[in-house]
């Protein structure tokens, strides 16, 4: 079974990209996705989601920096904890540059790849 990519995009033979279902390329987009997702963003899964948006304008150093932390990790491990083992997990926020940055260590379980993913969000 096959899902859509994201972003979507058209493959070579013009139809939509697919990845296949539980491969490390779709985890990798599922994992983007929730940590950019708002809390009740989706109508049908209110409770999907992370806090990232919220607290993007707020203070982002220490405790508030502490709390992202633990409400992402809390978050992947109930929305993709059957398809991923989270390994690291850092927030830093850089208040000169006004530029929040994820980094997420992660085991796809269906292949045992260790995969990185780093989200950048400037406040600008």
């Amino acid at each position: 079974m096959s899902r859509l990519a994201f972003p979507f995009a058209p493959a070579i033979d013009g139809r939509s990209a697919a990845v296949a279902y539980g491969s490390a390329p779709h985890v990798r987009q599922m994992l983007e996705l929730l940590i950019l997702t708002m809390a009740g963003e989706r109508v049908m899964r209110p409770d999907l989601g992370s806090a990232v948006r919220q607290l993007l304008f707020g203070a982002g150093e220490g405790v508030a920096a502490m709390a992202l932390e633990a409400a992402l990790q809390a978050t992947i491990n109930q929305w993709l904890g059957d398809m991923l083992e989270l390994h690291e997990l850092a927030v830093h926020f850089d208040g000169a540059e006004a530029v929040l940055d994820i980094e997420v260590t992660y085991e796809v379980r269906s292949t045992r790849t260790v995969d990185r993913l780093d989200i950048r969000k400037e406040l600008t």
